[in-house]
């Protein structure tokens, strides 16, 4: 996509939103496309601007596609577009959106809340990277999870550490135990109500009052499974999946 192009595809979306502009466009490059806002002629210095917070438009460089954007710096935008952009790349559209829906966006950190958490916890339960990346991206959320028409499961509420309620130091120290690495709690579930706890080599697992599951191998793909309500998968006091 060359900026000849962008600007061809941009000025029917600068002209029809803000006519005055005649289709005439601005654009900034950037890596993965071009934002374009619509030029406004000089106002007459003794008159208040013709338009104030006009919205911009991001064409992707790939697909062509033409997206509005709110009224920030072109590069605010195109730090936005990419942000939004390696969000889909991480996530299913439906996960993304309860997510995004609950406060979360692919630079969220809230890692000083968390430490303020941790310095109060119990030191039997030793942070490890894993779980310290997780609940700096995701601390503090809350949602209800996804419910199919049909499916047992699902439709529960997840409430990510810190908030409010107990934790569990025997019970995690326990699996840990029997895990034969260290476990560090990082949800509420509201089904038992169980917990939600990330081992240290990047597995999650649910420990309910029914026994142990293996929610994912990577925290993306549990996160991915615990938004959808998809059946969790039964693993035994060490971790190992029980054969059906």
């Amino acid at each position: 996509m060359t900026p000849d192009e962008a600007t061809r595809i941009a000025r029917p979306w600068a002209l029809a939103s803000l006519p005055v502009s005649g289709g005439d466009v601005g654009l900034y490059e950037f890596e993965l496309g071009y934002v374009a806002w619509a030029k406004v002629p000089p106002s007459d210095p003794d008159r208040p601007p013709a338009v104030i917070g006009a919205p911009l438009a991001v064409i992707d460089k790939q697909s062509g596609e033409l997206t509005t954007w709110p009224s920030l710096s072109p590069r605010g935008v195109a730090e936005l577009y990419e942000l939004e952009m390696s969000a889909r790349r991480r996530f299913p559209d439906d996960v993304r959106h309860v997510l995004t829906a609950a406060g979360w966006r692919s630079d969220r950190n809230v890692a000083a809340w968390v430490s303020t958490w941790l310095s109060g916890l119990d030191g039997r339960l030793p942070i490890f990277p894993v779980a310290r990346r997780l609940l700096d991206e995701f601390g503090g959320l809350t949602f209800r999870q996804l419910k199919r028409p049909g499916v047992a499961t699902g439709g529960f509420d997840v409430e990510f550490w810190p908030s409010e309620g107990r934790v569990m130091v025997d019970l995690f120290v326990e699996f840990a135990g029997d895990l034969g690495q260290a476990v560090f709690p990082l949800a509420w579930y509201e089904d038992g109500p169980s917990d939600l706890v990330a081992a240290a080599d990047g597995r999650i697992f649910l420990l309910h009052e029914a026994g142990e599951f293996l929610v994912g191998a990577t925290p993306d793909e549990a996160l991915t499974r615990l938004v959808r309500g998809e059946p969790f998968t039964p693993v035994d006091d060490s971790g190992e999946v029980v054969e059906a």
